[in-house]
């Protein structure tokens, strides 16, 4: 009988791999469902579909039943806000959590379940209650209304130690900016899609080369 899968632990390495999360929001499930396809076929390890979407919880049952073996792209839920979101998630079979606040029933819900979890924060306090929380990663968000680059740079001085996911509406040319100044994955959804796939392709490409710092 094989091992059971450690699926926090497989999720954060998949994170350190590819560091970005690929974020699907948008209000047609049809166009939810051919980003989701796109982000898995280029190479983001993570899709995060948030509960913004419609049929979100069938949207992730039917990519998780799509794919043939237990193995990265990781398909996890966003906008996880709540308990009953958190519950209904992972009922659904969601991969891990992310929350775009500090909740410590959604983190209870992570923990029980093993998944990876990411919950939002933006000031100092925050930051670290989410860090106290079990957050396997904190996302910084929302960073492009604060001061983007200038404001995470600003909240690592004292927090350097806590790994952070820069969030909130960039662009793909704005990932090295974040990552320069302590950023060590980032959230990213819109930005990614082109004009044709192979558009996509490109930009999913080289945000994954920016993320992993080997272009700037």
């Amino acid at each position: 009988m094989s091992e059971p899968i450690d699926m926090r632990d497989q999720v954060a390495r998949s994170l350190a791999d590819a560091p970005l999360v690929g974020v699907v929001r948008t209000s047609s499930r049809e166009e939810a469902l051919r980003q989701a396809n796109l982000f898995m076929a280029h190479g983001i390890e993570l899709i995060e579909v948030t509960f913004t979407v419609p049929d979100a919880l069938d949207l992730v049952r039917d990519l998780l039943a799509s794919r043939t073996q237990s193995a990265p792209p990781w398909v996890g839920m966003g906008t996880v806000t709540d308990l009953s979101r958190a519950e209904a998630a992972v009922e659904a079979g969601a991969e891990f959590l992310v929350s775009p606040n500090v909740s410590s029933v959604v983190s209870a819900v992570a923990r029980r379940a093993g998944l990876f979890l990411v919950l939002g924060a933006l000031t100092c306090t925050e930051i670290v209650e989410a860090r106290d929380l079990g957050a396997d990663i904190v996302k910084v968000y929302p960073l492009p209304p604060v001061g983007g680059p200038a404001y995470l740079a600003t909240v690592r001085g004292p927090l350097g130690d806590v790994p952070m996911l820069a969030a909130g509406g960039f662009g793909v040319e704005e990932i090295s900016a974040y990552r320069r100044v302590g950023a060590s994955a980032f959230g990213i959804g819109a930005p990614l899609l082109g004009e044709d796939d192979e558009d996509t392709r490109e930009r999913i490409a080289r945000a994954l080369r920016l993320a992993r710092g080997e272009e700037s």
